[in-house]
């Protein structure tokens, strides 16, 4: 019996250090940004704060686009803040809270979330030097 107990510690103690040795490696840590990370902490704060005035600070019209909702036009910032309860519901409040930006490149990043057979995606890019804006939100089928 003692020997019975000892092999089959010793089995188990094999399989888990081989299906260890051959797990994929962990992911890669996300390329770090502080420009984008200083810009998105502040972008996150101010959704969640409901600072729908500072959340139009960061974002750029000239590029801003909110494809989920047909009813509404966004071309500036009135528009913007007119429409942000109807944009900005608690669902997408709660992926911007949750969410971990990924790096396209060193202009672009998004986030991005299915829900049935339909992606979403919030899109952000670089502006400047040192400086990111908010360019809307893409929907596509899944």
């Amino acid at each position: 019996m003692r020997k019975a107990l000892i092999f089959l510690i010793l089995l188990i103690t094999f399989v888990c250090a081989g299906a260890a040795a051959n797990a994929a490696p962990p992911a890669a840590a996300q390329p770090q940004d502080e420009a984008f990370s200083r810009f998105y902490e502040d972008f996150r704060d101010a959704v969640k704060s409901a600072d729908r005035h500072k959340v139009a600070g960061l974002t750029n019209f000239e590029k801003f686009t909110w494809e989920a909702n047909e009813d509404f036009k966004v071309k500036d910032r009135e528009s913007f803040l007119e429409n942000y309860n109807d944009m900005f519901t608690a669902a997408i409040r709660n992926r911007i809270e949750t969410a971990d930006p990924v790096k396209i490149d060193d202009s672009r990043w998004f986030i991005s979330w299915r829900m049935q057979d339909t992606e979403y995606s919030l899109h952000f890019y670089r502006k400047g030097k040192d400086g990111f804006k908010f360019s809307g939100l893409a929907v596509r089928p899944y």
